[in-house]
């Protein structure tokens, strides 16, 4: 009798053990039931990088398989008119795939984007599966006009062309120090912000290499339509010529 109490006592703790492990499946970190993929926006940056490039981190949980992404422009996506699972189906039938373990993270670039985009990324496992979407403005430039430049370091430029797009809010100087080599601003009531924050100017100095700037807090006035630009001169062999100010008066 004691026997046979103790093996229905083994088989009830058994049995205990078995149902808490069904139900903490997909609970407990690392055990996710779910696929998800986690997306992480950044601005880009680098030589070979534009303000027209997204880029974002996916991170996936333990569950994911596949990852599939679709970059569309707002108004496309919504022409079609789908249901979210509709559209993320669309993204796995159509889309890109992401070469990316469970558990692990990838970046992404996707270069070349005017316009406002809407960017899906679907985690797959099985016939399960879920849909992140982030928003990316690539400003899109169109002729505006011309303006006077003038540098600290590099003297009275004179005329230059400046573009604008609307996304953003956003002027471009397409060539200002040198050819190709100019930047993108965008005012804010009385401040502004240079994109990139940090760039180079094109001009090599025999002695201390590549001069790149920096800004260091630029302002606009409305009344005068006028910006400033508060940029620090500093040179590839770390040498630096001082903090000047850079000025355009638009026509």
């Amino acid at each position: 009798m004691k026997k046979t109490i103790e093996t229905l006592l083994m088989m009830v703790l058994a049995l205990t053990v078995f149902t808490g492990c069904t139900e903490d499946e997909g609970t407990e970190p690392g055990h996710d039931g779910t696929p998800v993929a986690t997306l992480y926006q950044y601005t880009a940056s680098g030589e070979d990088m534009t303000e027209n490039d997204c880029l974002f981190r996916i991170a996936t949980n333990a569950a994911v398989r596949e990852v599939y992404y679709m970059a569309e422009l707002k108004t496309a996506k919504e022409e079609r008119n789908m249901s979210d699972d509709q559209y993320a189906e669309l993204v796995v039938t159509q889309g890109t795939k992401v070469e990316i373990n469970a558990s692990d993270t990838k970046e992404v670039i996707i270069k070349d984007l005017h316009g406002v985009y809407d960017i899906t990324v679907v985690a797959v496992n099985g016939g399960s599966r879920t849909a992140q979407t982030i928003t990316f403005a690539g400003p899109d430039y169109k002729p505006f006009g011309t303006g006077t430049y003038t540098s600290d370091l590099f003297g009275n430029i004179g005329k230059v062309d400046i573009e604008y797009s609307a996304i953003g809010n956003r002027y471009r100087i397409v060539s200002i120090w040198a050819a190709n080599h100019g930047f993108s601003f965008s005012p804010d009531g009385t401040s502004v912000t240079v994109f990139p924050s940090q760039m180079e100017t094109g001009f090599n100095d025999k002695n201390h290499g590549m001069v790149s700037v920096t800004d260091q807090g630029s302002s606009y006035d409305e009344a005068a339509k006028t910006f400033t630009f508060l940029f620090k001169f500093s040179a590839e062999d770390g040498y630096v010529y001082g903090v000047g100010n850079e000025t355009l008066v638009m026509d």
